[in-house]
């Protein structure tokens, strides 16, 4: 194990202490079958991860890229959250709006996922 997975299984471990669970709802998009051309409808999945959300500074919220309502929520590295991913918290679906990555040296730390409903 090297430095950046020990600090993604840090990150984990703080995050499941600290944080709470989390609900990646992910649809997988349908397929259509290229001789038949017969419509296989997406399947529904449920990804469980830890995450904390919390609350933009004030200085960084403009009312157009980040909004008043909208939440940061960092995630473990257990999922990796997709921008068509819809994601309950306290039973709250939230959308993603944005998602930045922690990942040094190719390895997944944490993301940071803006949120909104």
């Amino acid at each position: 194990m090297g430095f950046y997975d020990d600090m993604a299984a840090t990150a984990l471990r703080l995050l499941d202490q600290f944080g709470q669970a989390v609900t990646i709802n992910r649809t997988t998009d349908e397929s259509t079958d290229p001789v038949t051309f017969v419509v296989t409808a997406g399947t529904d999945a449920e990804l469980a991860t830890t995450g904390i959300l919390k609350l933009y500074p004030d200085k960084t919220i403009d009312g157009t890229r980040i909004l008043a309502s909208d939440r940061e929520l960092v995630l473990s590295d257990e999922q990796e959250p997709l921008i068509t991913d819809t994601l309950t918290i306290d039973d709250q679906p939230w959308s993603v709006v944005d998602i930045k990555t922690v990942s040094p040296a190719g390895t997944d730390v944490v993301y940071f996922v803006q949120v909104r409903r």
